[in-house]
Order: structure tokens, then C-alpha cells, then sequence
């Protein structure tokens, strides 16, 4: 088990994040 691998999960999580916030956000507009 790499770095490499538990950086990208972190990568897809803050993507998913950030794509959720926007949902939110657009919702609220």
C-alpha cells in the first residue's frame, strides 16, 4: 500500500466535496 493510492482517494473525496457544495450552493440560489 502506497502514498500514491491514499493520495488519490483524497483527491476523489475532495472532488466529491466540492461537487456536493456546488449542488448545495445551486440549490439555495
Amino acid at each position: 500500500m502506497g502514498g500514491l493510492e491514499l493520495v488519490l482517494l483524497v483527491l476523489k473525496l475532495m472532488v466529491a466535496l466540492l461537487q456536493l457544495l456546488d449542488a448545495v450552493l445551486k440549490t439555495f440560489r
